[in-house]
């Protein structure tokens, strides 16, 4: 039999669960001194980074749907939820006044900038004490294990 510790599944999902509990613990420590001051959950969170990312194009419902891998409901309720929340704004489509384009707020574009500067303080801290060498080989085994379950 197996032994769990030495599988690729237990330590990917391992160390998944330390990262996260890391980033969250390590966020809320520092939620008082310069840390992001706004809650938003974590699928509004994503919802905003794959705008952000999408910026030079325009996004409308289904872009979620597809680009997240959520259902038609679940993307509605996160454009409500957002709308309401002052994350996004929408506007008539170009191409098709019937469909509404959805666009970052200002406050939006704030919290994506914090969040990033959190995560280049992360990446730089799972990174310390890893040559280049290392990571090139790290970073290749992750795409050979992603490749193998495609």
């Amino acid at each position: 039999m197996l032994n769990p510790k030495e599988t690729i599944v237990y330590n990917v999902r391992d160390l998944s669960l330390h990262i996260s509990h890391y980033i969250q613990g390590s966020m809320h420590e520092q939620m008082d001194d310069d840390g992001p001051k706004d809650k938003i959950s974590r699928l509004q969170g994503m919802a905003i980074g794959f705008m952000y990312t999408h910026r030079n194009h325009q996004i409308i419902q289904k872009d979620f749907e597809k680009g997240m891998f959520i259902s038609k409901s679940t993307a509605s309720g996160l454009v409500k939820r957002m709308v309401k929340n002052g994350l996004i704004y929408t506007t008539p489509s170009t191409d098709d006044a019937r469909v509404k384009c959805l666009n970052l707020t200002n406050h939006a574009l704030d919290i994506m900038n914090e969040v990033d500067r959190w995560a280049k303080i992360t990446e730089e801290t799972l990174r310390r004490g890893i040559d280049q060498d290392e990571l090139v080989i790290f970073f290749k085994v992750l795409n050979q294990i992603r490749e193998n379950t495609k």
